[in-house]
């Protein structure tokens, strides 16, 4: 196919930030949305199994092998700034956005500068940290739909807590972003970030892979705090480990597959379900 990359029988470790024991039959990074729209058209019309992945931050493949197409949008990463606003594709690394921003001393996107995703996961999730979310910054998404691109607006998003309307209309592919940010200036935006830095560093597990936070908090409540009163911290699923630094994030200290994570998630829920009468929401999602 032009404009497209394609590789066969992947490592799952290379495109997952669980690093992943497994393998993908089949990964495709389209070159830009022309490409993206013509993969799509061909896999539907062969009746094919697809998945659209950013950075492979926030899920988890159920097998060890995946028999359908990975759609990998990390190629796809432009980026283009007018006076406080940016625009960005939707595979473009949050880190990079964040350098971006810097630059330009555009402010509010510092609480995400440690998050290892794409724009467009980012968006998928509504993606957050420390009381701030991507829905105070989003502006209007472009969007592909039937194979139709078409722009909606921040009120048609429906965004909520980790969540957006993209996690129930799985028509709607995130083709990136228009971002409303206010001047700031450069030394209080370095500050910021290395502050939130420095945060991630004394309370995450970033030594280990892991996808970040496994379960939504609780109306009032932390996760991480529920899960460590059941003294479970370091219990493990063969190499899924819950994290002795963050009850709320599952480590793979080595070769953990896709169904020691979710096994290890079941028993968490049970767990906190039969003690503490609360159910867990997963904020990560699951590749069948």
């Amino acid at each position: 196919m032009e404009n497209v990359i394609e590789n066969n029988n992947v490592l799952m470790k290379s495109i997952t930030t669980y690093k992943l024991n497994g393998v993908v039959k089949r990964v495709l990074y389209p070159l830009d949305i022309d490409s993206l729209k013509s993969i799509i058209e061909k896999l539907n019309n062969k009746n094919e199994k697809f998945v659209i992945l950013g950075n492979g931050s926030n899920v988890i493949f159920r097998n060890q092998y995946y028999d359908g197409t990975v759609i990998k949008l990390t190629k796809i990463n432009n980026i283009d700034v007018k006076n406080n606003i940016i625009y960005v594709d939707s595979g473009c690394l949050l880190s990079k956005v964040v350098d971006t921003s810097k630059k330009h001393e555009l402010k509010g996107l510092e609480f995400s500068s440690g998050i290892p995703g794409t724009i467009g996961g980012a968006v998928y999730n509504n993606a957050g940290a420390y009381g701030k979310s991507f829905s105070d910054i989003i502006e209007e998404v472009l969007v592909l739909e039937n194979n139709c691109i078409k722009k909606l607006k921040k009120s048609d998003l429906k965004f909520g807590y980790r969540y957006s309307i993209f996690k129930e209309n799985k028509n709607l592919i995130i083709l990136g972003a228009k971002i409303k940010l206010k001047k700031g200036h450069a030394k209080e935006i370095n500050e910021l970030i290395k502050e939130y830095a420095k945060k991630r560093i004394t309370s995450q597990p970033l030594k280990y892979p892991n996808a970040g936070s496994v379960f939504k908090n609780p109306p009032g409540l932390s996760a991480g705090k529920i899960i460590e009163e059941l003294n479970l911290k370091n219990f493990n699923v063969n190499d899924a480990f819950i994290s002795n630094k963050h009850a709320n994030f599952i480590i793979n200290k080595n070769n953990s597959t896709g169904l020691d994570i979710i096994n290890l998630i079941n028993y968490v829920q049970e767990k906190v379900l039969k003690e503490k009468n609360i159910l867990l929401t997963l904020e990560q999602e699951i590749i069948n």
